[in-house]
């Protein structure tokens, strides 16, 4: 539990440190992500994000699995974007 929250910590530092860019966070969103998302398939509450550091961990999630290949400024762009504009998390 300590390693994962050693981790968690450490993604959130990490990413923060940018100054984040949520008009491409959201650029790379649309033209990524969206159709993805919008999917039934992949709509569930027990997917739902409870805070930055697992909001994080699924935009890199998302880039492995798309094989998009965003630098780190990209990733936090999206996460800046999505909190911003969805999430709210402080």
């Amino acid at each position: 539990m300590n390693t994962f929250i050693l981790i968690s910590s450490l993604l959130i530092i990490s990413f923060n440190s940018y100054a984040s860019d949520t008009a491409n966070g959201k650029v790379l969103h649309t033209t990524n992500c969206l159709a993805y998302h919008t999917s039934n398939i992949y709509v569930s509450a027990a997917r739902k994000v409870h805070g930055l550091a697992t909001l994080t961990a699924r935009a890199k999630h998302c880039d492995l699995s798309l094989g998009t290949q965003w630098l780190d400024n990209d990733i936090a762009d999206v996460v800046a974007y999505l909190n911003k504009d969805f999430y709210k998390f402080r």
